[in-house]
């Protein structure tokens, strides 16, 4: 139990971290892209595809049964979906875009939940049987930190709100891995649905919150350009990684 909730503690600040990290290298991208906001959205975006497509898919699909997993895909896309027809049809919220960080942090808030209980049920006798996997889902709070600066610095609003955020992921994410390993039953196939909601929820995240809203209003070469440049710089990240 002690060791079960060390575990989730450290996810929870290793997390915060990666996502605080993102938030902050904003600033200096933004330089990179003259402060243009929609540019260094699509740049996020490209990451978290490139980090979907190039590692966190394949490794699910190389451990986990395909079909379980795609079960799991689409209920996790089918209930962000509905979330979003709610929450665009609540009486007296308007989440439009002067508040778009408010969506996009709910969207990532109910992401958080199946990848940390899908995290803490991947731990046997407290010890993690995919490392490569556990990293997957640590680094990707990277971009997403990113996104969320960038969706709050769009909206004008204040930066104590993004560092707010980021304590609330971090620590969704860490309370439902230390539930996941409290009610850790070792069923598989519980594991592998969860893991493809957290899969679903977070494509739906990547596709159509930042990268098909970003380029709808008004899609431009360098809206492309910039979605290739974060593609490439994950991949180039990774060769790296690999090189070593």
């Amino acid at each position: 139990m002690l060791d079960g909730l060390k575990i989730s503690l450290f996810i929870m600040m290793m997390i915060f971290l990666g996502t605080g990290l993102g938030g902050l290298a904003t600033k200096y991208l933004g330089g990179v892209f003259r402060k243009n906001h929609s540019l260094l959205h699509m740049f996020c975006g490209g990451l978290l595809v490139a980090l979907l497509g190039l590692e966190i898919f394949p490794e699910t699909i190389s451990d986990y049964n395909s079909l379980g997993i795609l079960a799991g895909l689409s209920s996790g896309i089918f209930f962000m979906i509905i979330m979003d027809h709610v929450l665009h049809n609540v009486k007296g919220l308007h989440i439009e875009k002067p508040q778009m960080y408010i969506f996009l942090f709910l969207a990532l808030f109910i992401h958080s939940i199946p990848t940390g209980l899908a995290l803490g049920m991947s731990f046997q006798d407290q010890q993690f049987q995919n490392l490569s996997l556990f990293s997957a889902i640590l680094i990707h709070h990277f971009p997403e930190g990113m996104v969320l600066m960038v969706s709050v610095m769009i909206s004008n609003a204040n930066p104590k709100v993004f560092w707010m955020f980021s304590l609330l992921l971090s620590f969704a994410v860490g309370t439902t891995s230390y539930i996941g390993i409290t009610i850790n039953t070792g069923s598989i196939k519980a594991q592998t649905l969860l893991l493809g909601a957290a899969l679903g929820t977070l494509s739906y995240v990547t596709l159509y919150e930042i990268l098909w809203k970003g380029a709808s209003d008004r899609f431009t070469p360098l809206m492309f350009g910039a979605a290739l440049a974060g593609f490439l710089t994950f991949l180039f990240l990774q060769i790296a990684a690999f090189s070593h």
